[in-house]
């Protein structure tokens, strides 16, 4: 089954960057499922009216062309369910030109009261055409690796309409311990003298349970490895005990202040950065998720 929904962008969605912000698009791609799964016979008012809940899972992002505000958004879904009645989304924004703006592939589950997924009147699809946990590059995280761990408050305020968490505020606490890193291992004059920062390009993201708003959560980062002119980074959401509620894993491109072009990592972010790269005699076998 396929859609399209058109939206606007507004200057409140722009982020420091002064580009929409990374959350406004999943926030735009949320719209479209919502709307796509009501014409399937679950409309939004039915889903809360009966005690349902929306539970994302996995997110494949590709972030492809910057916007501002007043663009013009298509939102291109493309929608069918595994044999487990998991709901797979294809969705591609696109500009006036239908220039792709960005890529997101998610999953979820609808859950009725009692606890059952939601079967939709679709036909399943072969694996081949599936978001899969097991074709995910995300390591998971392996003894020797050192992290950087900042401890978070769930508010009571990011909780949806469904009494739970949306993927954007999942997204959301992602973005915040980037910033929380960068602020304690690279900060803005560090950034300034080697004449470097870095995009956000992309990347996956696995939610085996949502945390309870109101509670505390730990968020810990490294670097899993550094390739010419990007690295990718590797996060862990988890409870305070330990428990892992999600992980991350995105690609961040290094760009020139100066001339806003991809450029080579600098040795200077390599030696600023050291103590937190994972190490490339951990077993990547073991690391495999399981």
């Amino acid at each position: 089954m396929e859609s399209t929904k058109t939206l606007t962008t507004h200057a409140y969605d722009l982020d420091w960057n002064r580009h929409v912000t990374s959350r406004t698009y999943e926030r735009f791609c949320y719209a479209a499922r919502m709307e796509l799964v009501s014409k399937l016979g679950y409309p939004l008012k039915k889903m809360l009216a009966e005690g349902m809940k929306w539970v994302p899972q996995i997110y494949q992002i590709r972030f492809l062309s910057q916007q501002f505000q007043d663009a013009e958004l298509d939102v291109k879904t493309k929608f069918t369910q595994d044999n487990d009645s998991v709901l797979h989304f294809i969705q591609v924004v696109v500009d006036k030109n239908l220039k792709p703006v960005c890529e997101i592939k998610s999953t979820a589950i609808l859950i009725d009261s009692t606890q059952k997924i939601v079967q939709f009147p679709l036909n399943h699809t072969s694996d081949s055409d599936l978001l899969l946990r097991e074709n995910l590059l995300i390591r998971k995280h392996q003894p020797g690796i050192q992290t950087l761990t900042h401890e978070m408050y769930i508010p009571f305020s990011d909780m949806n309409c469904f009494w739970n968490l949306s993927g954007e505020a999942i997204w959301k606490f992602f973005e915040e311990g980037r910033f929380l890193f960068f602020q304690k291992v690279v900060d803005l004059e560090f950034i300034q003298k080697i004449d470097t920062t870095t995009f956000f390009m992309g990347g996956e993201i696995e939610i085996l349970e949502l945390p309870e708003p109101g509670s505390r959560i730990k968020v810990s980062s490294w670097i899993d490895s550094i390739d010419k002119i990007r690295f990718f980074f590797r996060q862990d959401i988890t409870d305070l005990q330990g428990k892992l509620f999600a992980r991350m894993r995105d690609e961040q491109l290094f760009v020139g202040l100066s001339t806003s072009r991809p450029k080579r990592v600098p040795a200077e972010f390599i030696e600023r950065t050291k103590e937190y790269i994972r190490p490339k005699e951990t077993n990547l076998e073991e690391s495999k998720i399981i």
